[in-house]
């Protein structure tokens, strides 16, 4: 990418609504998004979108090809590269202080300070409902020791059915919501990391800082067809193996709270 392409593509990102739709589209990875699928989580008109998209396009920095009837977008990687090559080669001309790796802020949070509570994740890929349920389950044992989080890699909303399951048993749902896990990496020393679903546990394994997440693999409740009943059921199910290695957890020494990468860097 030469300069001038270098100066279109800053300009195509230094508007929002354009910042939005690559966001969403650098997570999504090399197998994109649809338009409509796009529009919906960027809360955008498909026209509007449709007009940003070109621009993204004619930067370099996305590419689109048509599938059945749908046209789908993904970024270019060796483009998104390029703007980063740029500003620590010809830019900062290698000087690690002005531009460091995008990820080395993710590794310098991860070791938890003197007197600051351990930041527990439970990461699922939509963060609708199993790594909603276990945030709060956490938050409700063991909220003075431990600071509860969840998040997805695409999340969507909390699902009703798991907020109905934790209120029967007295567990508050309140500020429950579907959040990126890019809403904590680099922002919070993330002690230890619960993968709930398999999509995440093969997706995480690439991401700095959740390489080393601990496994716990539950059906999807939500997937459960059927009356109002059996999906609740399911709901309580999972709720209830949550509750159980939750208390496993807490009942642990303090000591485990810290990951296995934070001991071994400390060691060094």
């Amino acid at each position: 990418m030469d300069f001038d392409q270098t100066v279109r593509a800053f300009g195509a990102l230094g508007q929002p609504a354009r910042l939005a739709a690559f966001r969403e589209l650098a997570r999504a990875g090399e197998r994109g998004l649809c338009a409509g699928e796009l529009a919906r989580m960027c809360d955008a008109a498909a026209s509007t979108l449709s007009f940003h998209l070109a621009d993204l396009v004619a930067a370099q920095l996305v590419r689109n090809w048509r599938e059945g009837r749908s046209v789908r977008y993904a970024v270019r990687a060796e483009s998104m590269r390029s703007l980063l090559f740029f500003l620590g080669e010809d830019c900062c001309q290698g000087r690690e202080d002005l531009c460091p790796s995008p990820t080395s802020r993710i590794t310098s949070r991860a070791a938890v300070a003197e007197g600051e509570l351990p930041v527990v994740l439970f990461l699922c890929t939509e963060n609708a409902a199993r790594s909603q349920m276990a945030e709060a389950l956490l938050r409700h044992r063991a909220g003075s020791r431990f600071v509860a989080r969840s998040a997805g890699l695409r999340p969507s909303r909390v699902h009703p059915l798991a907020r109905t399951a934790l209120e029967e048993i007295g567990v508050s749902v309140d500020g429950l919501r579907a959040k990126d896990v890019g809403e904590l990496l680099g922002k919070a020393p993330i002690a230890r990391a619960f993968v709930l679903c398999d999509s995440a546990d093969r997706e995480r394994r690439g991401i700095v800082g959740l390489s080393d997440c601990e496994r716990w693999i539950l059906p999807d409740p939500a997937a459960v067809t059927g009356s109002r009943a059996t999906r609740l059921a399911a709901f309580r199910a999972v709720r209830d193996e949550l509750s159980r290695r939750i208390d496993d957890f807490v009942a642990r020494p303090r000591r485990l709270a810290t990951s296995k990468r934070n001991r071994k860097r400390s060691a060094s």
